[in-house]
């Protein structure tokens, strides 16, 4: 069966935060975890329902990744719920480099 996706998922572990503003207007944070991530979007776990259509800042320093997205697809799992996101701007080849090679952008030596 043939990908039907535009854009090559790199699967990716770590904790981003994402803000958004409720239906009444209130401020709502949340830790998400991040599933996988492409040049154009990206899917998250997060505990609490985050409703389809909302916009979302998102900011994920290890790499070094901040803009916002909307949601477009809410699924529950579990406890928890399942996000597709929709990036405003495509993922920076910053973020891409940090993806592909995670010490890239550290002072760091990778360890053999």
């Amino acid at each position: 069966m043939k990908e039907a996706r535009r854009h090559r998922r790199i699967p990716y572990s770590g904790t981003i935060r994402i803000s958004w503003t409720d239906p009444s207007g209130s401020p709502r944070f949340a830790n998400a975890k991040c599933i996988e991530v492409s040049e154009s979007g990206m899917r998250l776990e997060v505990p609490v329902n985050v409703p389809e259509r909302t916009m979302v800042m998102l900011n994920a320093e290890r790499i070094k990744l901040a803009g916002s997205a909307w949601v477009r697809h809410t699924v529950r799992h579990g406890a928890k719920y399942l996000l597709g996101l929709e990036l405003s701007q495509p993922l920076s080849d910053r973020a891409k480099a940090a993806l592909s090679e995670p010490w890239a952008l550290r002072n760091e030596t990778p360890v053999a």
